[in-house]
């Protein structure tokens, strides 16, 4: 479809045809940088997108400063104990003011130490005696929407943003009969992926359809006969039973998936949460937060080590198959493909949301 224009690229695939009757979406929307490009204006620009954790942001001055599409992005626990986001670009010369994540009294860019308070305003900027019309206030931080939900902090570029909560509320309630919020957070693990972020978005929608042949071990914890998935306005659960005495997995797996890149697994004493990031066009950065129920002695600290031992061969063994699957995609061989409509309904509704985000960009 190298030919084809933007609008076809996005009206290829129809999201009111039935999945039992539906292709999936072109090659093209994993692999034409006007794809990317597009996402920028929508997905990443229009939803609500997490970027931290609250316990990173808990203290006054604490700061975690990160990217969203283009747009640097930094969120702080101000003086008054409110939290608050902002772009992080100096309205100076556009340097990036903070870095990192941390602790700090004020927001001091690093090219010419103009200084900002924790509230955004500025506060200093030096050498500037002078200019005419020059007003602090018009030059503080440009603020942005930001809001927490369960233990993530999230950011939303638009200038009228969705709900965040009640949209969520079923997925609230299922994940709090898990206790989900007395959990302890212990590590986070980040990993590069060579594929685009919808790859691996849809490798964990296909409603298990890949464990038995991807994830061997993972297989023989799960009851795979029992899977199901339940689908949301804009997220999906999918239910894993697991087969008796799997410590680990517990009574069964609950992975749910929040658009447009936000995946929580909660099972047995574990929850894990995984933040989609593309880099690239043909590459993303899993961000995996851990968590446990029990975190102290000796027991306890060994159950953490091979938990994320046996996490961390799930991944590499995802991580080679999204691999082969952004190949494929590249080649001439392949534009659509087909759903397996007993199992990828996950998969058919991100994609559904992807459409209309798209859509609304043309």
């Amino acid at each position: 479809m190298s030919d084809a224009t933007l609008d076809d690229v996005v009206y290829t695939f129809d999201p009111s045809i039935p999945i039992e009757q539906a292709s999936t979406p072109p090659a093209s929307w994993y692999t034409d940088e006007r794809i990317a490009d597009l996402e920028k204006k929508t997905v990443w620009n229009n939803h609500w997108i997490p970027v931290a954790r609250v316990d990173q942001v808990a203290a006054t001055g604490a700061y975690v400063a990160t990217q969203v599409g283009d747009d640097p992005v930094v969120v702080v626990r101000g003086k008054d104990g409110v939290l608050r986001a902002f772009y992080n670009v100096c309205t100076h010369h556009a340097a990036c003011v903070m870095a990192g994540q941390g602790t700090t009294k004020q927001m001091i860019c690093p090219y010419h130490g103009w200084t900002f308070d924790l509230d955004g305003r500025l506060r200093k900027a030096p050498r500037m005696a002078g200019v005419q019309d020059f007003n602090r206030d018009d030059l503080s931080l440009m603020p942005m929407a930001v809001e927490s939900w369960g233990p993530l902090v999230f950011v939303c570029l638009s200038d009228n943003p969705p709900p965040l909560q009640k949209p969520l509320q079923p997925l609230t309630e299922a994940l709090e009969q898990t206790n989900w919020m007395d959990l302890t957070f212990v590590a986070q693990e980040i990993y590069e992926v060579p594929c685009n972020w919808k790859v691996y978005a849809d490798n964990y929608l296909d409603g298990g359809y890949h464990i038995p042949t991807i994830h061997p071990g993972l297989n023989q914890d799960l009851d795979m006969d029992g899977y199901r998935t339940e689908l949301g306005p804009n997220y999906s659960i999918q239910w894993a039973p697991s087969v008796e005495g799997v410590e680990r997995v517990g009574t069964g797996a609950l992975y749910a998936f929040v658009h447009p890149n936000l995946t929580l697994n909660r099972y047995g004493p574990v929850l894990d949460i995984n933040r989609i990031i593309p880099t690239s066009m043909d590459r993303c950065q899993v961000i995996f937060d851990y968590y446990f129920e029990e975190t102290e002695g000796a027991d306890a600290e060994a159950f953490i080590s091979e938990s994320l031992e046996t996490s961390r061969k799930v991944q590499d063994e995802d991580k080679d198959v999204c691999h082969r699957v952004q190949r494929g995609l590249l080649s001439r061989a392949y534009d659509r493909g087909r759903y397996a409509p007993r199992v990828e309904m996950g998969e058919y509704h991100f994609h559904g949301l992807l459409a209309q985000d798209y859509r609304s960009g043309l």
